[in-house]
């Protein structure tokens, strides 16, 4: 690893159900680190990102770097 922190990446996405039965997008994401977490997103910040272009489908979202992609959401 290079002395620049790239922070996290996106290493898989699985939709599952939110806690008000609401369909969420979890991301599991990997850190420079190598250290694991998830976050899920809500189905209005997952339509935000979609409708930003950067995206067009969850198959893209693996190996993208997460500060790229939460850049174009609020």
């Amino acid at each position: 690893m290079s002395g620049i922190d790239s922070g996290p990446v996106v290493e898989a996405v699985t939709v599952g159900p939110g806690h008000d039965g609401r369909a969420e997008l979890v991301v599991a994401l990997r850190h420079p680190n190598g250290a694991s977490s998830t976050i899920s997103l809500d189905e209005d910040a997952l339509g935000e990102l979609l409708a930003s272009g950067v995206v067009t489908s969850l198959d893209d979202l693996p190996g993208r770097r997460w500060a790229d992609l939460t850049t174009t959401t609020r």
